[in-house]
């Protein structure tokens, strides 16, 4: 009787996991917005960027993961 139920049980879980793994097909992936704002920034020949930054309000963002940092972005 164990056995059968152990069976069963198996199977079941074997059957949960294809179903799902068939209806992953037809979920469609989340995707970022479109509307994002790009720029080009001078990039260093070692492949990095300089960044310079002036000050930083600690108590206006830094437990705050929603609120944006005010970057500003000037050509050389």
């Amino acid at each position: 009787m164990k056995t059968d139920l152990y069976t069963k049980v198996i199977l079941t879980i074997i059957a949960a996991a294809l179903t799902a793994n068939l209806l992953k097909g037809f979920i469609t992936p989340a995707q970022a917005a479109t509307t994002a704002k790009t720029v080009t920034l001078p990039v260093n020949v070692d492949g990095t960027i300089d960044v310079n930054i002036k000050s930083i309000n600690t108590t206006s963002w830094a437990f705050s993961s929603s609120a944006a940092i005010p970057v500003e972005i000037k050509n050389k």
